[in-house]
């Protein structure tokens, strides 16, 4: 009868944990974006931006709309005017060019360039429209009207120089420069002309940037500059990244431009130096990988993309910082770690397949103010890899090559993680870890199920479990080397430990992580814990993780899921397999070698160690239909500020699987809800345990609490409940203080 059971149990258990994993999300939002439909109207739309009604913008600088140069050389003076740049045809002004400058009403417009680049008409034109004072920077030619404009600017002993006749590598540089209040110089590529030498003598400069490689500003060049010192790259696309680099630790945000025309990118200069922001480039439909990269390397979350669409492409900009994944990667995008979990300090292996090149971006998760995560890393550069796909016919071993290692920050807190892969299509894929604290130090301990994971994983074709594993046979050994199939790769991490997570953490409850493995290999030994939380269906136990937990009994229980430490395995290979013979009892050596350490369940003989010994109640069996939570003991402290009523009932709390308690004494019931399992009606009990040992357990005996809580991922059966919400705290209140 037992095994029938179990076969049925097996089924039922695994479509509950399926539904519970997949997670719907919506498709990600496009970014800010400053348009127009050619470039005047771009830059009348940065100025209206950055100079909005109400504000002052007492000066207007004004270039031609091809003289690239005059308007990279002005924008440091620009900003130190705090003046929008706007664009013009030689002999006169666009009318959306002439409409801004009526309603910016600035005191004066200045012209930067002489007269064969903006005509003297539009001094006329100008003062049309009631501005008296209208100047010019002049020059007899680029490199001259650069030199007048350093002229003006307030020392600081250092000049960008740039090449004046190949834009591209200077773009990026001039948000940098005008923040900084450092002037713009002009080069040739193989010549320094005369202009930019007495610029460089007049304003004693003692250090000059150079913006570009050696294709922009040869070395001869570079020699004759005061202190010099090169940004470069193999193209404009990275030097603008390398420039972002080095220049911006942490911006709000960056702007992203055409690399190829470089208007809008110049006349965003001032309102990026304004924000303290940097410009990178693009290409029109596709974003450089330098760009990319960069933009995950520093944790971009928001851009702001200058021009049209013609100009820069939608969809072209992968933003970290969303943990969701909208485009699961499949079985071409996948991995494992080296452990369950790490300490801050510690190195931690991937193993991963991508048949493209792909980054990583770590999540710490949590509720995060409704984020539900935080971006605590990156890593990018990662090429496609292919690996093996021979696993061990015995284990499932995966038996891939380590693909990274990565050194887990002194500052990572302790949490549930997830490395989420990112290939070039922007397919993603999970692997989950837990980063623990070396000597745990809080009020709550949350145990993260990884056995249960294993063992309901049935990646390359067998888990413990007959009705997901191949020919219906079940492994008796499972590898931890060796991706999570379900959850895009996250387990089961979903289905119920991440709401329980969520609401703690949005609640503000001092919570430190560790796994299953932490508990086996004796952390509570160096712990200083109140109370141990099992937020998710933590099935599968060591002999040591119960030894360990029932030799603690200042440490108190929380069991937010149902039939807990139900099976007992046993793990091999340095903690790397599970061992679990289950309904192959009668078939484990170690009912020779080590009968305590049969793989059976904890009730059955030779362990003869039942849960609810521990917790008071234990696992029952799968109900028929969902049942509602019943109010049984209204007058227990529990349901203090509930208003609930003898009777009422929380529709959808009960069911996946239940626990129930046969115990007459040392318990206190607080709901007992009816439900059938296996055509025979039973009870579901919700239960206070005053465990002789001393410690107190709390314990919901359903898996379907948590969503109640927080309904993440789970609306469709769930929502949150106030009443459930105000016993969750009630009961955490009292282990906290028992």
């Amino acid at each position: 009868m037992l095994k029938g059971k179990l076969v049925i149990r097996g089924i039922m258990a695994g479509i509950f944990l399926f539904l519970a994993s997949n997670v719907t999300v919506q498709a990600e939002s496009t970014p800010e974006r400053i348009g127009g439909k050619d470039r005047f109207e771009v830059a009348v739309n940065i100025s209206q931006k950055g100079w909005p009604a109400g504000t002052t913008a007492e000066t207007v600088i004004l270039t031609n709309y091809l003289a690239f140069a005059d308007a990279l050389a002005a924008t440091p003076y620009a900003y130190q005017k705090n003046s929008p740049i706007l664009l013009t045809h030689p002999s006169s002004l666009t009318l959306a060019t002439k409409n801004e400058l009526m309603r910016l009403k600035p005191k004066e417009v200045i012209l930067a360039g002489g007269s064969g680049s903006l005509n003297p008409s539009l001094i006329t034109e100008i003062k049309q429209l009631g501005i008296e004072r209208v100047s010019r920077i002049d020059g007899k030619n680029r490199y001259e009207v650069a030199k007048n404009i350093s002229l003006l600017m307030n020392p600081t002993g250092t000049a960008v120089v740039a090449n004046g006749l190949n834009f591209p590598d200077a773009l990026a540089i001039a948000p940098y420069a005008a923040r900084s209040g450092i002037p713009i110089l002009l080069t040739g590529k193989d010549a320094l002309p005369a202009e930019t030498q007495n610029a460089l003598q007049a304003g004693q400069f003692q250090k000059t940037i150079v913006s570009g490689g050696e294709g922009s500003v040869s070395k001869e060049v570079y020699s004759k500059l005061p202190g010099p010192e090169r940004i470069g790259g193999k193209d404009r696309y990275e030097v603008a990244s390398n420039i972002f680099r080095k220049y911006f630790a942490k911006p709000s945000k960056a702007y992203i431009a055409n690399g190829l025309t470089f208007a809008d990118a110049l006349t965003s200069s001032v309102l990026a130096a304004k924000e303290n922001v940097p410009i990178l480039l693009t290409r029109p439909s596709s974003l450089p990988d330098t760009t990319q990269n960069v933009l995950i390397d520093k944790m971009m979350t928001n851009v702001l993309i200058i021009g049209g669409t013609a100009s820069v492409n939608n969809n072209i900009v992968y933003l970290p910082g969303k943990w969701e994944i909208t485009s699961p990667g499949g079985n071409s995008l996948e991995g494992y770690t080296s452990a369950t979990s790490v300490a801050p300090g510690q190195s931690l292996s991937f193993y991963v397949k991508s048949s493209k090149a792909y980054h990583v971006e770590f999540y710490r998760m949590g509720y995060y103010n409704g984020r539900g995560g935080l971006l605590t890393g990156t890593k990018t550069g990662l090429a496609a890899k292919a690996q093996v796909n021979s696993p061990d016919s015995i284990t499932l071993n995966a038996k891939w090559n380590v693909s990274f290692t990565h050194k887990i920050p002194g500052d990572w807190k302790s949490g549930a993680y997830l490395a989420k892969l990112v290939n070039t299509d922007k397919q993603a894929s999970y692997i989950p870890f837990v980063v623990r604290d070396s000597s745990p130090n809080a009020d709550f301990m949350a145990v993260m199920s990884h056995n249960t994971y294993q063992a309901y994983n049935n990646w390359g074709g067998k888990s413990l479990y007959g009705y997901n594993s191949s020919n219906k046979t079940p492994a008796i050994k499972l590898s931890f080397n060796r991706p999570y199939k379900s959850g895009n790769g996250a387990g089961e991490f979903f289905a119920y430990e991440y709401n329980l997570i969520r609401w703690l953490e949005k609640n503000g409850y001092n919570v430190t992580y560790v796994t299953d493995h932490d508990i086996h290999n004796g952390i509570l030994a160096n712990s200083n814990v109140k109370t141990i939380l099992i937020p998710g269906h933590d099935e599968y136990w060591s002999k040591h993780m119960r030894d360990n937990i029932e030799n603690s009994p200042d440490v108190n229980l929380a069991l937010f899921n149902a039939n807990i430490g139900y099976w007992q395995v046993r793990y091999e290979d340095g903690g790397r397999t599970m061992v679990g013979y289950k309904a192959l009892a009668s078939q484990d050596p170690y009912n020779k070698i080590d009968p305590a350490q049969v793989t059976t369940t904890f009730r059955s003989p030779p362990v003869n160690r039942p849960e609810q010994d521990l917790f008071g109640s234990m696992y029952r069996g799968i109900p028929e239909k969902t049942m509602p939570m019943v109010v049984t003991n209204p007058s227990h402290w529990i349901y203090t500020g509930t208003g609930l009523k003898l009777g009422d009932q929380i529709p959808g709390v009960v069911g996946g699987e239940v626990d129930a308690t046969t115990l007459t004494s040392n318990v206190e019931i607080i709901s007992r809800s009816p439900v059938t399992l296996y055509g025979q009606k039973k009870s579901a009990d919700v239960i206070w345990f005053n465990n002789p040992d001393g410690r107190k357990v709390f314990s919901v005996g359903t898996f379907y609490w948590n969503w109640f809580l927080d309904p993440y991922g789970h609306t469709d059966r769930a929502s949150y409940n106030k009443n459930i919400e105000i016993m969750t705290k009630n009961a955490l209140n009292k282990l906290l203080a028992s």
